[in-house]
C-alpha cells in the first residue's frame, strides 16, 4: 500500500476563501458604519410600499410623541428623524436588561418616482408613524405631438 502526500490545493483554496469572506465582512461593516450618521443611537424598522396610488412608508416608533419627530423631503429623499429620550423610573439604581432603544435616529428613504410632496400626510397612531405620498401620473411613456410650424 503506498500512501501519497496531500496535495495542498485544498487547504489553499479553502485559506483565500476564508480570507475572501473575511474582506466581504469586513466591507460590509464599514459600509454600516459610513451609512449611519454622527450621532444616531438607533434605527426603527421601516415598511415602504405601494397601495392605492400612494407611496406609503410605516415607521416603528412606540413611545415617541409627535412634537419629537421631524419629516422632512429633499432632493429624492424622505427623511425621517427623532429622538427617544432616556425614561428611566424613579428609584432605579442599576438595570438587569436594557433592549428598548433611547436617543436619536435619522432614517432616509429613497424616493425614486414622481410623488406630489405638497400632498403628503403624516400620521402618528398607536407607536407606527404613516407617512402616505399621493404617486403622480408617469408621463414618461405618454406621447406628445408636437406641432411643427412651417415658415417660409
Amino acid at each position: 500500500m503506498s500512501f501519497r502526500p496531500l496535495s495542498s490545493e485544498p487547504i489553499s483554496d479553502l485559506s483565500l476563501l476564508q480570507r475572501e469572506i473575511n474582506q466581504l465582512f469586513e466591507k460590509l461593516a464599514e459600509f454600516d458604519r459610513a451609512n449611519r450618521a454622527q450621532g444616531v443611537e438607533w434605527l426603527p424598522s421601516i415598511d415602504v410600499f405601494d397601495c392605492r396610488g400612494n407611496l406609503v412608508v410605516v415607521i416603528e416608533v412606540p413611545g415617541l410623541q409627535a412634537d419629537s419627530l421631524k419629516v422632512i423631503a429633499r432632493e429624492g429623499t424622505l427623511l425621517v428623524s427623532g429622538e427617544r429620550r432616556d425614561r428611566r423610573p424613579s428609584g432605579v439604581v442599576a438595570f438587569h436588561c436594557m433592549e428598548r432603544p433611547h436617543g436619536r435616529f435619522t432614517r432616509e428613504i429613497a424616493l425614486d418616482r414622481a410623488l406630489d410632496i405638497r400632498n403628503a400626510q403624516a400620521r402618528l397612531e398607536r407607536g407606527l408613524l404613516t407617512i402616505t405620498i399621493p404617486r403622480l401620473k408617469d408621463r414618461r411613456g405618454r406621447e406628445t405631438v408636437i406641432p411643427v410650424e412651417r415658415v417660409e
